[in-house]
């Protein structure tokens, strides 16, 4: 988020890890995702926003929604074995860190002298969004 908010820019994967984490961990509306993206990025296409997060969310014009959820760990190991992206990114003296600061709303109550906690478990998250989809098609 702190790339996106600072540059405009996202990287393509950390924007559909980013786009999974909130629809499926944090059983979040996809439409929320859709509106800051539009709001921050500098690239922003309606049409390609849409079905992004669309894709992500299961819920376009694919056949596969249930089973796509990404799992950020594997995702950093696999595509950022080496933590150059992340620790750009995220460690307190990261580029436009300060920005970041002191462009969030101070009611988001962010430390940014430490590296956030995951609000919910990966496993718990996959669980819920798992159970959700079934409960959907019963």
């Amino acid at each position: 988020m702190r790339e996106l908010y600072v540059t405009g820019r996202m990287h393509n994967r950390v924007r559909m890890i980013t786009a999974s984490y909130l629809t499926k961990h944090l059983l979040t509306d996809w439409r929320v995702g859709l509106a800051w993206f539009e709001h921050c990025l500098a690239d922003w296409d309606a049409a390609s926003n849409a079905m992004n997060w669309q894709w992500v969310a299961g819920c376009g014009p694919d056949a596969s929604p249930y089973f796509r959820i990404f799992n950020p760990e594997t995702q950093a190991e696999k595509f950022d074995g080496k933590h150059q992206y992340q620790d750009h990114w995220m460690r307190p003296d990261a580029p436009g860190a300060q920005e970041f600061g002191a462009a969030i709303p101070r009611s988001w109550d962010l430390d940014l002298t430490k590296r956030a906690m995951p609000r919910i478990s990966l496993a718990e998250g996959r669980a819920r969004a798992l159970t959700a989809y079934e409960e959907v098609k019963s």
